[in-house]
Formats: C-alpha cells, sequence, structure tokens
C-alpha cells in the first residue's frame, strides 16, 4: 500500500470516528473509558510485538504523561460530548480551529511572538467560529443554546488537543507515537473510569461491539496508518491531508446520519480550513502538533 493512499485511509477513518459519538448510546464521559480501556489492549499487544517498552523511563515522563493524558481526556469528552449535543460538522469544525491554537500557545515554549499574519489568520479562524451560530448575532438564540454549548465544548476541545500535541513534541517526543498513545488511553482509563454511570455489566453486546470496532479500527489503527504514512511521504503532505478529516466526517455524517449542515456551517467552516491549510503550508510542521484529531 502506498504511503499516500495509507495517509488518506487513515485521515478517512478519524473523519469516521466522530460518528461513534451518535452511533453509541452513551454519555461521552462513559464512552471515552469504555474507549480507553479496549484501546490499552489493543496498544499494549501491538507495542509489544513491536518490542518496545509498556514502561515509562523516568518519573520526570510519568509526570508529563499524566498531563498528555489529562488532556486527551478532556479533549475526548469534550468533543464526543459537542458531538452528541449538535452535529457533527458542527463539532469537528469547531475543533480544527486548533491549528490556529497552536500557532499563539507554541510560542510560549519557544518564547517568541506571533506574527502580524498569525494575528490575521486568528481573527479569520474566529470569523469562521462565529459563522457557525449565526442566529446568536440576530437574536432568537440564547446562551444555554445546545448549538452554543456544543461550539463552546469543541473549542475546549481543540485548545486541549493543542496544547497536548505542543507537550508532546517538546516533552515526549523520545516515546514512539504507540506509546505516546498508549500511556495517553491508560490516563484517561485511569482518570474517567471513577465517574462513569454505565457499568459494565449493563453494556449490551451491541454496543461492546461498537466500542471495539471504534477503539481498535477508527483509532488504534488509524493513527499506525497515518504514522506509517508520515515516513513513506512527508509531514506536510500528511498535515494538509489531515485537513480533508472534517470533509470525510461531515461526507460520513451526511451518509450515514442524514445530518445536513447549514449553508452558515459550511462557509464558517470553509473559512476555518482555509486558515488551517494555509498555516500548514507556510510553516511546513514536522512534528506532532500538525497531527489530525483523535
Amino acid at each position: 500500500m502506498s504511503g499516500l493512499l495509507q495517509l488518506h485511509l487513515g485521515v478517512l477513518l478519524l473523519g469516521g470516528a466522530g460518528l461513534f459519538a451518535k452511533l453509541i448510546d452513551l454519555p461521552a464521559l462513559d464512552m471515552t473509558a469504555y474507549r480507553a480501556f479496549f484501546a490499552v489492549i489493543f496498544l499494549a499487544l501491538f507495542i509489544r510485538y513491536k518490542k518496545q517498552s509498556l514502561t515509562l523511563k523516568s518519573k520526570k515522563d510519568a509526570l508529563t504523561a499524566l498531563a498528555i493524558g489529562t488532556l486527551a481526556a478532556i479533549h475526548w469528552v469534550t468533543y464526543f460530548y459537542a458531538i452528541q449535543i449538535t452535529t457533527v460538522a458542527i463539532a469537528m469544525l469547531a475543533l480544527f480551529t486548533y491549528p490556529m491554537m497552536t500557532v499563539f500557545i507554541e510560542p510560549l515554549f519557544r518564547r517568541t511572538h506571533p506574527t502580524n499574519k498569525d494575528m490575521v489568520l486568528g481573527l479569520a479562524v474566529l470569523f469562521g467560529v462565529a459563522m457557525l451560530f449565526p442566529d446568536l448575532w440576530f437574536g432568537g438564540e440564547s446562551l444555554s443554546d445546545d448549538t452554543l454549548i456544543g461550539i463552546g465544548c469543541g473549542l475546549i476541545s481543540a485548545f486541549c488537543f493543542a496544547l497536548r500535541n505542543i507537550l508532546v513534541q517538546h516533552k515526549f517526543s523520545h516515546y514512539s507515537g504507540g506509546q505516546s498513545m498508549f500511556f495517553q488511553f491508560v490516563v484517561t482509563a485511569l482518570l474517567l473510569f471513577p465517574i462513569t454511570e454505565t457499568p459494565a455489566l449493563d453494556l449490551t453486546f451491541e454496543t461492546i461491539a461498537k466500542l471495539v470496532l471504534f477503539a481498535v479500527v477508527f483509532s488504534a489503527c488509524a493513527h499506525a496508518l497515518f504514522a506509517s504514512a508520515i515516513s513513506l511521504t512527508s509531514a506536510k503532505t500528511a498535515s494538509l491531508v489531515g485537513c480533508l478529516q472534517p470533509v470525510y466526517g461531515i461526507t460520513f455524517a451526511f451518509l450515514i446520519l442524514a445530518e445536513v449542515p447549514a449553508l452558515a456551517t459550511i462557509g464558517g467552516g470553509s473559512i476555518i480550513l482555509a486558515a488551517a491549510i494555509y498555516e500548514t503550508q507556510a510553516t511546513k510542521r514536522t512534528k506532532p502538533s500538525s497531527l489530525p484529531a483523535k
């Protein structure tokens, strides 16, 4: 399989991952916890097959793993909750503000300042997000509206995702992608299982099957394909193709869930994705901060 084909297949699977928030009849937090459990089992077997270690090298790495795992847990729960109370399109487009958030957060680690170009792109993304709920500005929607709450959760998810990626890049890059995801899923499971509402014995066979499919194929395997494709293509190509994830996700939602995005959503999403693609081309990122959403 060619690198480009692996790349598109991985991003395609990641684009379809969001649909499970609608297809699995569990609260977002519970779904994230059980997904993490099954992902941990699969990734542990995969890492041992690759003859890599399942342990952390130092206490400092343990603290870093706890930080990135916590951010990952918040990212996933808020993202899936946003999908559940709004639509796949709105949640995914709100999430894809993360490349611009990365532009403004990463200078704090590099002790630099965003450029004027970054400021302009940031304002463009802000305008794109505003277009996702135009009725708010013309009356008719209150602050408690599910659309507004969903977009807010999507933006929180984007912030956590951007910060997690930066921490992985600057503090955790000495572990492989599989190891990094394994530790993140372990932390997520440990944090969320004590507060889940759905006991394991109450899960139906259908729900378990969907969770396993979600965790193994649309999460672990998707990222394995993406990581493998980077070595066969380039990080820049991977970043650009990764920006197709919302397109794939919205298409899946239309075909499977019959969710038709509003014109304002399409317009705002186009601005957000255009800014993300432009920033990716301009910076030629080569580190995990350019990875597609998980």
